[in-house]
């Protein structure tokens, strides 16, 4: 499994888990992995960087 493979899957069950549509959930993992690609500097750890991102995001498609 790449790196990106790891980030769009893990993003995709963590925004699944916490209950949002299937559509969501792919876009926005697809988003993370370019995210992921963009950004050269992480606060925390990658991981934890990239789902915080991603729930923000899920939020905003979600209203």
């Amino acid at each position: 499994m790449t790196p990106h493979e790891f980030i769009e899957k893990n993003v995709h069950d963590e925004l699944a888990k916490q209950g949002f549509k299937e559509g969501i959930c792919f876009t926005v993992s697809r988003h993370a992995v370019d995210y992921y690609r963009q950004r050269s500097m992480f606060k925390k750890n990658v991981i934890a960087d990239v789902l915080t991102w991603s729930k923000k995001q899920a939020k905003l498609m979600s209203s």
